[in-house]
């Protein structure tokens, strides 16, 4: 048996060497990175800014350190805003070492003034002399809005730990269709798996989380992740909210899509056109009932003359004769006014037809098309860029 030890423990050991906790809720832990269902690599998941700052500083430490071990762990490091390390330590991908943000100028302290024979007021400080540390409080303001903003976003996912791990299978490519259309957890190649209640998916399909991708071989499907997905497991990983506590029925009730995801803004735009949609619509109907209203009241007073002119009290029915227009004689017995003799003569040549109503219609909100399915190149230690404090 093989006495040399896996790369979990090599990355383990160096890093605790450093001083380093690791474990849940401690400085860092060590997990791997599975595709198709296949473990690709090992990566070290930082989880307190103190870990960023001691891999940031002993880098190439820990690169030397593996590769004498024969487990060779690549360091990449990034930065924020407001200049902090990021740290990525992982045994495959591309390595990336970002040039850290220089640090404010300090001014030179200004020269002590001449003595002079009589005292002077101190000048007023000048407010460039508190610029330099300005910056510094807006980036550290800004970093501590964007956690709280992160940590917002955790929180209202609402996933139970089934739903959890059902987004991290997807991410892994376990989730996989038989042949005989049976959703299966497949954790490694050639597993048949246990059958996955295909009830409890759907809300996170609907949710823009994961998507039905087409089939990849033989009477085959996948489920895979999206980009709102991956980014949510991401701030589940890191930020760790308490799950929600569901039963199997709580479980297949609908989810809130990602807060600020892609899927959230389609269904925004979506609700903004059918807004738009609705608006025009009753604009139009409310022009419609206008134009009937006043085609109404215009026959009602011209029926008015012509009751008078033949001493009629009561309708019962009886309308204006086409082409009806009061003689003069009439006109001048009746004191008929001329607006409404001209509105007779019109409506004699030209008879006005009565305005419809426009159907009402019962509109189905737009359908919202389902996001891509992230693609397997992408490169995952991206993921973990963003670390929380």
């Amino acid at each position: 048996m093989s006495t040399h030890p896996t790369p979990t423990v090599v990355i383990a050991r160096i890093l605790r060497g450093l001083g380093l906790t690791q474990g849940r809720g401690q400085d860092f832990r060590v997990t791997g990175d599975y595709r198709n269902g296949e473990r690709v690599g090992t990566y070290v998941l930082t989880l307190t800014r103190h870990a960023d700052e001691v891999v940031a500083a002993h880098a190439d430490e820990i690169e030397k350190r593996s590769d004498r071990t024969g487990n060779s762990f690549r360091v990449s490091l990034r930065y924020s805003s407001s200049g902090r390390p990021v740290a990525s330590v992982a045994n495959y991908g591309a390595r990336v070492r970002e040039t850290p943000p220089a640090p404010p100028a300090e001014e030179a302290p200004a020269p002590a003034p001449a003595p002079k024979p009589e005292p002077v007021p101190a000048p007023t400080p000048a407010k460039e002399a508190d610029t330099p540390a300005e910056p510094l409080a807006e980036r550290a303001l800004e970093g501590a809005r964007m956690r709280a903003r992160q940590r917002r976003r955790a929180n209202a996912l609402g996933w139970s730990d089934r739903q959890a791990y059902l987004v991290a299978a997807a991410a892994a490519g376990a989730l996989v269709h038989d042949h005989h259309g049976v959703l299966r957890d497949r954790p490694r190649p050639g597993c048949p798996g246990p059958a996955v209640d295909e009830a409890r998916l759907a809300p996170l399909v609907k949710a823009g989380f994961v998507v039905i991708t087409e089939p990849f071989g033989p009477g085959h499907k996948r489920v895979s992740i999206t980009a709102d997905g991956r980014d949510a497991l991401t701030l589940w990983r890191v930020h760790r909210p308490t799950p929600a506590v569901k039963d199997r029925k709580a479980e297949r009730e609908p989810l809130r899509p990602l807060l600020d995801g892609e899927h959230a803004a389609r269904h925004g735009r979506a609700a903004a056109q059918d807004d738009q949609r609705w608006a025009a619509e009753a604009k139009t109907f409310r022009a419609a009932v206008e134009a009937r209203h006043a085609w109404e009241a215009r026959q009602e007073r011209l029926w008015k003359v012509w009751a008078t002119v033949h001493d009629l009290t009561y309708r019962l029915g009886r309308t204006v004769p086409a082409g009806w227009v009061p003689t003069a004689e009439e006109i001048a017995e009746h004191r008929i006014t001329p607006a409404l003799v001209d509105e007779l003569r019109a409506e004699a040549e030209h008879p006005a037809p009565e305005p419809e109503l426009p159907p009402m219609r019962f509109h189905v909100p737009a359908e919202v098309a389902p996001l891509p399915a992230v693609p397997d190149e992408v490169e995952q230690l991206s993921l973990f860029a963003g670390s929380a404090a």
